[in-house]
């Protein structure tokens, strides 16, 4: 199969909700290590803040400042509408990957954290971005810090089932998610058992739910642009 990873547009999702219900949100677009963008928002002091996510089936890792000390929770694929709360008077720090990708799962089921999620102390890779992070207080000096450590991760992780999960998606990207498993089998050279197995083992979810997750943000991302026809 032909590596097109490169030259295909990958959308960088849109959580709507979380925009208009927190406070002095702002992001930074990166394409890079599986990265889509930075974010970050505050929330006020009163009571919890409900927000509510739309699928789009992408991890992220949310670094939470309070007042006295800082938490991380790794958040696996959103790929049904949930609900997250978060605490009051909290500055958060977020990482969202490109759909699919997963930002910390190399020993860890991914499937048991779709729609989950679980502190980042429970991969031990991460401990020293921890303690890096937790003195980091500025939103630049936040994702150079991030950067640095998660790139030496990266460099160590195993990378060829995961390339060849990326070309697929690259696949089906290409088609904006209109197309059937019978097409992708044809496009790919691989087998439907194989793809979803692929799909399975990299993101918890199958090529099907992958495609559609890409139509919903290919709307959201088109309304968003104002270029719905």
């Amino acid at each position: 199969m032909q590596n097109t990873q490169n030259t295909v547009r990958r959308i960088h999702s849109i959580q709507p909700y979380l925009v208009l219900k927190t406070d002095s949100f702002c992001q930074h677009l990166l394409s890079s290590y599986g990265i889509s963008h930075f974010y970050s928002f505050s929330t006020g002091c009163g009571a919890d803040t409900a927000v509510s996510l739309v699928p789009d089936g992408c991890s992220n890792i949310l670094f939470a400042y309070g007042k006295d000390s800082m938490t991380a929770d790794v958040y696996g694929s959103t790929v049904d509408k949930q609900e997250i709360t978060f605490s009051p008077c909290t500055d958060y720090f977020g990482i969202r990957f490109f759909a699919g990708e997963n930002p910390c799962f190399e020993n860890f089921p991914v499937k048991e954290l779709v729609n989950c999620s679980t502190s980042l102390r429970d991969f031990p890779d991460m401990a020293h971005m921890f303690t890096r992070m937790s003195g980091e207080e500025t939103f630049n000096g936040r994702m150079s810090t991030f950067l640095d450590e998660y790139g030496k991760y990266v460099e160590n992780r195993n990378r060829t089932q995961h390339d060849l999960f990326r070309q697929i998606c690259a696949v089906i990207a290409e088609k904006d998610g209109l197309l059937t498993i019978g097409e992708l089998e044809i496009l790919t050279g691989y087998s439907a058992r194989y793809i979803n197995y692929i799909f399975e083992s990299e993101s918890g979810m199958s090529a099907k739910q992958y495609s559609r997750i890409l139509k919903l943000q290919n709307v959201i991302s088109c309304m968003n642009t104002g270029t719905v026809g």
